[in-house]
C-alpha cells in the first residue's frame, strides 16, 4: 500500500510503456499486474505464496520466459515489505524504495536496514502529509543518520510532473552506470 505500483504507472507518463518491463512479486494476487497492463506495460508476476521476498533464481526464471526486446527498463517490484527484501541482490542497478506519508515518519527508524542500501527513496501520497501527520523533517533526519548518499524524491499521484523528477533521476544514474560498464 506504500504506492510501488502507482509510481511504476508515474514512470509510464514519462517514459514510453513499451520500453519498460516489469517482473511484480507478490503473495497471492494478480491485481497490480492487471493494473499495469492497462498501461500498456508488459508485467511478469511472480507469486511467492508464503515468501515474504523474491531471490534471483525467480528473476532468472521470470526472464527466460520474457520477451525484453526493445526495452529500455526493467523494474522489478518485489514483495511489499521493508523487512524480507533487504540485503537480497537480484541483479538490480538501482535500489529504490517507495515509502508513503501514510505508512508514518518513523520508517527508516524502524527499517535501518533496507534504507541504508537505498539509491533513490521515494515519499509518495505528498498530498496526504497534512492528513495523517507526517513529520517530514524527522523523517529527513533520520534518514540522514542512515544513508546521507540516498535521492529522496517527493511524489503525488495528484500531480504528474512530480513523477517527472524521478525519471529524469534513473535516466541520469542509468547513463552513469552505463559509463561505468564501457570504462570496464
Amino acid at each position: 500500500g506504500s504506492g510501488k505500483t502507482t509510481i511504476i504507472e508515474g514512470l509510464a507518463k514519462f517514459i514510453d510503456s513499451k520500453k519498460i518491463a516489469v517482473i511484480q512479486g507478490d503473495l497471492e494476487s494478480d491485481i497490480d499486474k492487471k493494473r499495469l497492463e492497462k498501461s500498456n506495460i508488459q508485467t511478469y508476476q511472480i507469486n511467492t505464496h508464503s515468501g515474504c521476498h523474491l531471490n534471483a533464481s525467480m528473476i532468472n526464471e521470470a526472464l527466460m520466459d520474457m520477451d525484453l526486446s526493445n526495452k529500455e527498463y526493467l523494474i522489478i517490484e518485489n514483495v511489499g515489505n521493508l523487512v524480507c527484501p533487504a540485503g537480497v541482490n537480484l541483479g538490480q542497478d538501482i535500489n529504490l524504495i517507495v515509502s508513503s506519508t501514510t505508512e508514518g515518519s518513523d520508517k527508516p527508524k524502524k527499517y535501518p536496514v533496507i534504507f541504508s542500501d537505498a539509491d533513490i527513496i521515494v515519499i509518495s501520497k505528498m498530498d496526504l502529509m497534512a492528513a495523517v501527520g507526517f513529520d517530514e523533517k524527522q523523517y529527513l533526519s533520520d534518514l540522514k543518520n542512515i544513508n546521507g548518499k540516498a535521492l529522496v524524491i517527493k511524489t503525488s499521484s495528484k500531480e504528474n510532473s512530480s513523477f517527472k523528477e524521478l525519471v529524469h533521476e534513473i535516466k541520469h544514474f542509468r547513463s552513469h552506470k552505463v559509463n561505468e560498464h564501457h570504462h570496464h
